[in-house]
């Protein structure tokens, strides 16, 4: 990577700002001052911006236990976010795969790959999220029986869950591949019951920490990442 295009990344200034500011010999890499903002820069180096040491980051892959009352955009005015709970340089970086309601608990991953993100969303890569799901009504067998056989949700669009499984008189746990607005209530919605509580334990075969409180977070191994998209 570029000197100037590190600065700008990490340094959190523009292009061009971060050009002016080593051209001024406010830049030392490992040490010496320079002023080329062409030097070529990895991860092994040490880059200091008018005195600050920058915190290079790359890729990163984040799981959050989502806690209720936090919204899943940056948009101020829909109330407190998500990334408030990422106490990071890299936090501003950081794109949601797959969105969990204000309402809703549960796992949430993040990362600034967007591939990665693309490949945890996209209906097309069948990654299987797992919800538990809590209804204000009795759980019936016809209920049941519906889900599972697909149910039409509004919008003219049709969800059918991969399983469906009926845990006690009001709790049930639904798997999907798709990731549709408001899915998983509208489908219960369609079928005569509503949710009152909604908690994500599962996406593809990684599941959520049992020792990640509400409001942690913690970084995602390769292992981990594959367990995620299966590749």
């Amino acid at each position: 990577m570029r000197l100037d295009a590190f600065v700008s990344r990490f340094g959190r200034f523009s292009r061009s700002e971060s050009r002016r500011i080593i051209r001024n010999n406010g830049v030392s890499l490992n040490g010496v001052l320079t002023n080329n903002p062409s030097e070529v820069v990895d991860e092994t180096d040490t880059v200091i911006v008018d005195g600050r040491p920058l915190e290079a980051f790359w890729n990163v892959y984040i799981a959050l236990n989502k806690p209720e009352g936090y919204v899943c955009s940056r948009e101020r005015s829909e109330g407190r976010s998500v990334f408030e709970l990422i106490d990071a340089n890299f936090s501003a970086d950081l794109s949601t795969g797959g969105r969990l309601d204000k309402d809703a608990t549960g796992l949430l991953i993040l990362s600034n790959d967007g591939k990665f993100i693309h490949e945890v969303i996209s209906p097309r890569k069948l990654v299987e999220k797992e919800y538990l799901v809590e209804t204000a009504k009795e759980i019936t067998k016809k209920e049941i029986s519906m889900i599972s056989q697909g149910l039409f949700i509004g919008n003219n669009e049709f969800s059918k869950p991969t399983h469906v499984e009926q845990i006690d008189h009001f709790h049930m746990r639904i798997v999907l591949t798709e990731g549709r607005y408001h899915e998983v209530k509208r489908l219960v919605s369609a079928s005569g019951n509503k949710v009152i509580q909604l908690h994500r334990r599962r996406i593809g075969s990684y599941c959520l920490s049992e020792e990640l409180r509400p409001g942690d977070w913690q970084l995602l191994s390769e292992n981990d990442r594959k367990k995620i998209t299966g590749t």
